[in-house]
């Protein structure tokens, strides 16, 4: 689970309101948080422990103040009227405590009964003629579903949609850094997505390997290759991301570093601020700002590959003939 995320959870098991709010308040709209997890967050567990609050009447001046404000400017969704009616009935004396008792008061939220009709949430809170229409008393069963979707701006590659290929880079973020390996290392060559068995001989060493070596070796494959003129392996680079951090991906990633260390091939590990956003410029950035360890795997001077006549094992045949026996 992203870190953001599990704040916010323990915020909310431990009943703090405030420090919930407070790092609500402090995230970044498009920040590395998938919008699913967010969602349960808010939408799920927040409301609960608000009413839990409101009933109680445990919640604080200053958190009414903020809680109306996210909700003011549209940053945090409520959809609950009793929650939205509760925050109304402390915001007067929550707002005189916090901004002085000469402060003007603040524009109570609009609840989804209070909605115009032409509004969006009195589109919402509209009933369907079916329902107004019931006769005798009977009760319609209505219930509500709140979709929430997040977006963030980020590059498209509108070309990838056009054709059944596809790139041989994984992602945008594998792209932008692949050309940024090209720019920091012009005259070595870098490849996307290969697999560890086409430049490591893994077989070669397969007495100092355990199964789980063997059997990861065959499907592990590294994020970008960099090689000289001749196809002689350099290094080796991994993209990092949040993901990484998972047990099971981390154990993945040890299993990968001692095969590479076994091999003698550098394995450098990058990870970048914003994975949704990163440019190349920044990948570049990031290798130009470690470019005291970079230097040192230049090749200081390119070895050619030169193919010289010798004597090489042939097919042997061997022909036998019939033996005859005399007497």
């Amino acid at each position: 689970m992203n870190g953001t995320i599990e704040n916010l959870r323990i915020f909310l098991e431990e009943r703090d309101i405030g420090g919930f709010l407070a790092a609500y308040e402090t995230m970044v709209p498009g920040a590395d948080v998938l919008s699913s997890q967010l969602t349960k967050i808010t939408q799920q567990i927040f409301p609960t422990v608000l009413h839990e609050k409101l009933t109680r009447g445990a919640l604080v001046a200053g958190d009414t103040v903020r809680l109306w404000r996210l909700v003011r400017c549209g940053r945090l969704l409520v959809v609950d009227n009793d929650l939205l009616e509760g925050i109304n009935a402390l915001l007067d004396a929550a707002w005189r405590e916090v901004e002085g008792p000469d402060a003007p008061l603040p524009t109570k939220l609009l609840t989804y009964r209070e909605a115009p009709e032409g509004s969006v949430q009195g589109r919402r809170s509209a009933r369907p003629a079916a329902a107004a229409a019931t006769s005798q008393g009977d009760v319609v069963p209505m219930r509500r579903i709140v979709m929430a979707s997040a977006f963030t701006l980020g590059p498209v590659h509108l070309s990838d949609l056009m054709t059944f290929r596809k790139s041989v880079c994984a992602s945008s973020q594998e792209r932008e850094f692949l050309q940024a390996v090209r720019q920091f290392f012009p005259s070595l060559r870098a490849y996307p997505n290969v697999p560890l068995r086409n430049f490591m001989d893994v077989d070669g060493f397969v007495l100092r390997l355990s199964d789980r070596h063997r059997r990861y070796s065959w499907a592990a494959q590294v994020d970008v290759l960099l090689c000289t003129e001749d196809e002689d392996p350099v290094a080796c680079f991994e993209l990092d991301s949040a993901l990484h951090d998972d047990d099971d991906v981390r154990e993945r990633d040890q299993l990968k570093d001692e095969l590479f260390a076994l091999a003698a091939i550098p394995l450098l590990r990058v990870r970048a601020d914003d994975t949704a956003n990163v440019r190349a410029e920044d990948f570049y950035d990031l290798l130009v700002a470690d470019s005291e360890t970079l230097d040192r795997l230049r090749p200081r001077r390119l070895r050619p590959r030169r193919n010289h006549d010798m004597l090489v094992p042939a097919e042997v045949q061997v022909r036998r003939s019939a033996a005859k026996a005399y007497c």
